[in-house]
């Protein structure tokens, strides 16, 4: 515990005294203290140290192994309740992932050598513990590593915060390098067969309009709920998420982040058919009656207005992209970027873009979609080239 208290020096001067406990060579606490001119600094002084000495646990960092710590971190991350459940799930699994490899290292002793050796063993032999299926672990992609290295540097910053370390290790350590792969949107053909599919199931048609059209994550989709639409205005707002952890649909108020909160309008054709999925969604609420679940009512419900598994709605248009003999699109995702393509192609303005989309930076728009741009940039080169040609020979 730490205190204060009122002191006179050998000069005859008063000060106040901060005391608190330290942990010694040999492993036992000795008293440390710090004079100051006013009991206020004092104070606070030992309030600081308390709290250091409390987030040490025991109190001496070298009995910490890393295992220990990470557990402690995720544990400190779930009280501030700061992050999305599948942000946590993320966390949790990489930093399962490494534990199992460097977990039993003292804190004060892992370095930048064993965080580079660790990337090496989990690009060569994945986990190191069997699938579930008891088939052995599979190598890890550099995307996952890479996941595995972002949570260490992270969650080792705190440690160096917290002072439980000198340095973060993960700084000096080398990231995997990941090379960029660009996604692939359906073409004007595909959107077009797949509409074609779809039409017999009018909830389903419903579904591919809103993602071509608004360009909308899977979570955004989930996450619409009635209240969110205005279909006189023709406009409609982004204010919720639907993800899944462990198998299960949690709603999230806030969306992935402040650029994602957007209004979005909507032409009349699809405006006519969120109408009908609305009076079909009452309907089903009307059927159901008071077990019907109505804060908010979705658009896209589950089961008894439940929000819907964002898995579920990927396994549905799997199964429409395979009916359409598409392989190489994601099933969601290749709507999204569908949309983004089809915006700089028609000569939308990137910033433009970027708001629809909900990107953070209008650079990330250009990076996805710089095959598009680079198309209408060589257009527009030969427009103005041909200033430079005579009238009498154009």
């Amino acid at each position: 515990m730490a205190s204060t208290s009122r002191v006179t020096t050998r000069k005859g001067t008063i000060r106040w005294q901060a005391r608190w406990r330290e942990p010694g060579v040999s492993g036992k606490a000795r008293l440390a203290k710090r004079n100051f001119a006013t009991q206020k600094e004092a104070k606070a002084h030992a309030a600081r140290m308390a709290e250091e000495r409390e987030l040490r646990g025991v109190g001496d960092p070298h009995r910490h192994t890393t295992g220990e710590y990470l557990k402690r971190w995720l544990a400190h991350l779930r009280e501030r309740g700061d992050h999305a459940p599948t942000t946590l799930a993320g966390y949790q699994r990489h930093a399962a992932i490494a534990a199992h490899h460097i977990g039993h290292i003292p804190l004060a002793k892992l370095s930048a050598h064993d965080l580079d050796r660790l990337y090496a063993t989990l690009r060569r032999h994945g986990r190191g513990r069997p699938r579930a299926n008891g088939k052995p672990a599979r190598p890890l992609s550099p995307q996952s590593v890479l996941h595995v290295h972002r949570l260490l540097h992270t969650a080792l910053g705190q440690a160096r915060k917290w002072k439980l370390i000198a340095y973060n290790p993960a700084s000096d350590a080398t990231a995997p390098t990941v090379p960029f792969q660009q996604a692939r949107g359906f073409t004007a053909a595909e959107i077009e067969r797949l509409l074609e599919l779809a039409r017999p199931d009018p909830e389903l048609t419903t579904v591919l309009a809103l993602l071509l059209i608004t360009g909308l994550r899977r979570s955004e989709l989930l996450g619409l709920a009635l209240d969110a639409i205005d279909l006189d205005t023709g406009t409609m707002s982004v204010r919720r998420a639907v993800t899944e952890v462990r198998g299960k649909a949690v709603l999230r108020e806030v969306p992935k982040s402040k650029s994602a909160m957007r209004t979005l309008g909507i032409p009349p054709e699809l405006v006519a058919l969120l109408r009908a999925q609305k009076a079909r969604v009452l309907e089903q609420a009307l059927q159901w009656g008071a077990e019907y679940s109505r804060e908010p009512m979705f658009l896209f419900p589950g089961l008894a207005g439940v929000p819907m598994r964002p898995m579920a709605v990927t396994e549905r248009l799997r199964q429409l992209t395979r009916r359409a003999k598409i392989t190489d699109v994601q099933p969601v995702h290749g709507w999204r970027h569908a949309t983004g393509s089809l915006l700089v192609a028609a000569g939308t303005d990137v910033k433009t873009a970027q708001a629809r989309l909900g990107h953070s930076t209008p650079v990330i728009t250009l990076r996805l979609y710089t095959d598009v741009v680079d198309a209408n940039d060589r257009a527009a080169g030969e427009r103005l080239g041909q200033h430079l040609t005579p009238k009498n020979k154009r």
